[in-house]
């Protein structure tokens, strides 16, 4: 396993158990992630802020990696997120990727491409 696939799963573990701690120990100090929809979230304290949300919309929110791979400073990781939006109660289904550029064994920026599933796709990707 490279050490890029290591951090990426250093990075699922950290995020699946909802550690801020150690899901920031992955991370540059002015690292970059554009979500999905093409916002721009930059340096410690907004990337922070932005997990912390998401572990408080999604108290169960998890992601299971189906695939990994990386080398040379770069990463990509597939996988489905699912969890239950704290404050409607309906689950959420999102399955995509995370191109990740990997510096000093660190992530300097994720590009998610994740996108959320209807109820029909939601229950064919359980298969």
């Amino acid at each position: 396993m490279s050490r890029e696939e290591e951090l990426i799963r250093r990075y699922f573990d950290a995020f699946n158990a909802h550690d801020i701690e150690a899901v920031m120990a992955c991370f540059q100090e002015h690292a970059v992630i554009i979500d999905p929809a093409g916002n721009r979230i930059e340096g410690d304290a907004q990337v922070r802020r932005h997990y912390e949300a998401s572990f408080r919309t999604f108290p169960d929110g998890r992601c299971e990696l189906r695939t990994c791979t990386g080398s040379s400073g770069h990463g990509l990781a597939e996988s489905v997120f699912h969890g239950t939006r704290a404050k409607e109660g309906n689950l959420v289904r999102a399955v995509g990727a995370e191109v990740m550029e990997i510096v000093d064994g660190k992530i300097a920026e994720i590009r998610d491409s994740h996108r959320v599933l209807g109820a029909k796709e939601a229950a064919a990707s359980l298969s």
